[in-house]
Parts: C-alpha cells; sequence; structure tokens
C-alpha cells in the first residue's frame, strides 16, 4: 500500500461540520490502496477520532494569554474612558465594566484574530505541524501529502512539507482562503498577507481539489500555471454511517442540522415566514447556539414552534435530519455557498426548503437533484414558504433523483481522490 501524510486541523476531538469529509477519506482510502497517517494538533473536543486510525499529534500554541491581554487592554481602556467623561480622570476613577457576555466575548476574540493572526489562530502551530511532518517523512516512507482546510495554516503546514521534502502534495479546498466570503481584513497590509502566503503555499502544490466549481474557476483564474491541475472533488454523503432513532414531534415540523455561520438575517427571514403559518408549522435547530433564534422567536410569538438541540454525535444529526418533516437548508450570499449537509440531506430523502441565491453553486445541485424548492435571501419568504408546505403535505415534491445522488457517494468520491493522487504521484517521479 502506498503511504499518505493527512494534514489536517481541525480534527476530532475537535467538533467541526468540516472533518466529516475528511474521515470518509479517511474511512475508505485503504480499499484503494492507501494507508494514511494524520498529522494534526493536540484539543480535546466531543467528537471521538476513529479508533484504528495512526494520528500524530503535535503541541498547540494557545492564543489564550492574547486573549487576556486584550481583555485587560479593553477593560482599562474602557475605565479611562469613563473617568475621562465623568471628569474624574486617570484608569481607576470608575469602575471597570463587568464581565462581558458569550457575545461580546467571542466578538473580542475574532477581532483579536483579525489583527494579530495571519493567516489564522493556528499559525504556529503550522511551523510546528512542519517539523514533526519533515521528521516523519524522514523517519518513515511516504509517497504524498493531502491537506484539507479551510484553515490557512493547514496549508501552510502541507506547503512546508512539500517544499523540504520535495513529496508531492494535494491541496483540498473545501472553501475559499483569502477570498472567503466570511473573511474580514482589518488593514490592506493584512489581505495582501493572507494573499501572499497562499501564492507561496500553492507554488509547492503538485495538484488541487475543492468542493465546488467555483472555488475551482476562482483558482484557475488567479493562478493561470496551475489551472490544469485543479479539480473538482464535491463533498458527499455516508449511507452506511450510523444514525440515532429521533421521535418526531406531531405537526409539521422543519429541520435544520449544523452551525448558520452569521446567516442572522436569512434565518430571520425564514421565522418572519414561519410565523404566518399554521401552528402546527415549526423548526428545529440542531447544533447551534439558539439564544438570537429564541429571541426573535419570542419576539413573533411563536417560541412554541421553534426549538433548539445542543450540538451532539453526528448520528444525533442524521437522526434528526432522517425524522423531519422537511429540512431548511440556509446558505451563504457567495457563488461558491454550498454547505457540506447539502448532501446528507439529499441522501436522508425529505423534502427540502432552500434559501440561496439563484446563483450559488447549492441552488445549481437542488436544481439538478430535484427534491427541494429554492427561494432567494433577498426577497419575502412568505409566500415560497407556504408553498413548500402545503405542496410537501401533499406529496407533491418529489424525492432527489437516486442517479444524481449516488454520485456523491463517499466511497465513489474517494475512489476518485485515489486516482488523483496515484496520477501525482507518478508524475512527479517522470
Amino acid at each position: 500500500m502506498r503511504r499518505l501524510l493527512f494534514v489536517a486541523n481541525p480534527f476530532p476531538p475537535m467538533a467541526s461540520g468540516g472533518t466529516a469529509r475528511q474521515l470518509r477519506f479517511l474511512r475508505y482510502l485503504p480499499e484503494f490502496d492507501w494507508q494514511a497517517t494524520v498529522l494534526t494538533c493536540r484539543a480535546s473536543g466531543p467528537v471521538s477520532p476513529p479508533a484504528d486510525l495512526r494520528v500524530v499529534r503535535t503541541v498547540t500554541p494557545s492564543p489564550e494569554p492574547l486573549y487576556g491581554a486584550a481583555r485587560r487592554a479593553t477593560a482599562a481602556w474602557a475605565g479611562w474612558r469613563r473617568g475621562r467623561d465623568t471628569g474624574h480622570g486617570g484608569v481607576g476613577a470608575s469602575p471597570l465594566p463587568s464581565r462581558p457576555g458569550p457575545d461580546q466575548r467571542t466578538a473580542r476574540r475574532e477581532l483579536t484574530n483579525r489583527w494579530l493572526f495571519v493567516p489564522d489562530p493556528y499559525v504556529a502551530w503550522a511551523a510546528l505541524a512542519i517539523v514533526r511532518g519533515l521528521r516523519l517523512v524522514r523517519d518513515e516512507h511516504f509517497d504524498a501529502i493531502f491537506s484539507s482546510s479551510p484553515r490557512g495554516s493547514t496549508q501552510l503546514a502541507a506547503a512546508g512539507i512539500a517544499a523540504l521534502s520535495g513529496l508531492p502534495w494535494l491541496a483540498d479546498y473545501r472553501d475559499p482562503w483569502p477570498t472567503r466570503q466570511f473573511r474580514v481584513y482589518p488593514t490592506p497590509a493584512h489581505r495582501r498577507a493572507n494573499f501572499a502566503l497562499e501564492r507561496w503555499s500553492l507554488g509547492h502544490a503538485s495538484g488541487v481539489t475543492t468542493v465546488n466549481e467555483q472555488i475551482a474557476d476562482d483558482l484557475r483564474r488567479r493562478y493561470p500555471p496551475l489551472a490544469s491541475r485543479v479539480t473538482v472533488l464535491s463533498n458527499g454523503f455516508d449511507g452506511s454511517e450510523a444514525c440515532d432513532a429521533i421521535a418526531a414531534p406531531p405537526g409539521f415540523w422543519f429541520v435544520h442540522t449544523g452551525r448558520l455561520y452569521g446567516r442572522d438575517h436569512q434565518v430571520a427571514a425564514f421565522l418572519d415566514a414561519l410565523a404566518t403559518l399554521p401552528d402546527d408549522v415549526g423548526v428545529t435547530f440542531v447544533g447551534v447556539d439558539g439564544r438570537r433564534l429564541l429571541a426573535h422567536a419570542a419576539a413573533l410569538g411563536i417560541e412554541h414552534r421553534v426549538r433548539v438541540e445542543p450540538f451532539g454525535s453526528h448520528a444525533r444529526a442524521l437522526g434528526f435530519q432522517r425524522s423531519a418533516a422537511a429540512l431548511l437548508l440556509v446558505t451563504g450570499l457567495a457563488p461558491e455557498s454550498l454547505s457540506g449537509k447539502i448532501y446528507e440531506y439529499l441522501c436522508a430523502g425529505r423534502p427540502i426548503f432552500a434559501v440561496t441565491p439563484d446563483h450559488s453553486a447549492a441552488a445549481a445541485l437542488l436544481d439538478e437533484a430535484g427534491g427541494a424548492r429554492r427561494a432567494a435571501p433577498d426577497r419575502l419568504l412568505t409566500e415560497a414558504l407556504a408553498s413548500f408546505v402545503k405542496a410537501a403535505r401533499a406529496g407533491r415534491i418529489a424525492p432527489p433523483d437516486p442517479a444524481v445522488v449516488n454520485r456523491y457517494d463517499s466511497r465513489v468520491l474517494t475512489e476518485r481522490l485515489a486516482t488523483l493522487l496515484g496520477e501525482m504521484v507518478a508524475s512527479s517521479r517522470d
């Protein structure tokens, strides 16, 4: 069997929706003559890594001291401002602000991360991962390197190992790096640094895979010498994964699983439309911070029709999907928007109501597969949602096309990955 150094961060036990893609590849690669060693960071979390997988972990320098410094600096500044405004002067002239709430702490961390860490808070881990990876390559035989991001530090680590070892490297893009729609740069210098790091990294890549054509086209446009080596390898599903039995509540209940990633406006529009429907129509959000959702629902008087379930196992999320009367999909606004959960939704075979732009990758997939109705996020959803619920209740939304859905089976996708790796290794030896 050929051997693969698989660079991944995040990775279990850290909880992240993106790790499902990696775990499915790792599950099936041995069937196609590839044995992987995972190089990742030390971490804690609720997800158990596969017991039969070799995982090498490096120390993860913690940014907590910097977060603490930011908290103290913010408190000192607030105290000085209060003292100045009251005329007493000095940092100690008035009490420091009370302990910030979770939203404030999250916002402060994000601000600290954007200013101090390029490309992300794991950049120090990337340096240590390069050292550990080179030691593995020196002491053992590896045929290739594979890394999967959206964290730029993961690609940096793999690029450094590839540059110093000469091994062929396949870079996997689950999301764009410097052009990602949610990335906010505090200064032009931060933006230039991210683009420069990506340019340096991809200069050492033997090939690139992306989860959709939009990301692939962006990379081909920005890196013409790499264009012929950029391949779309989509996300998918694994129908053999364990699924919990979940009892559905009476009535017609939507289910949304996974994080919302700042899509508050789209979700609020959905709840506004939900409030106009009969009282037995509700929605369950699984694995989200539901404070804002519940507050908005209470303001609409539909708090009894909006449920929030805490983060749980992947099997539990699949159970909620398959017990639903319908599934709710809310994507970002960028053309590449295509949540990985969409493939699990298609596998579940439940009607899908998708709030997504007409030009998104998610819209293209749903139009091809069927089993869904779409609504643009910049319009009122009342009429579209009412029409969807009526059609779903009457059984007028046909299930997705099996021929389309089966293309996204994880075993099929992993076979394509193994083929790409083999071609890359052969090319590097010519």
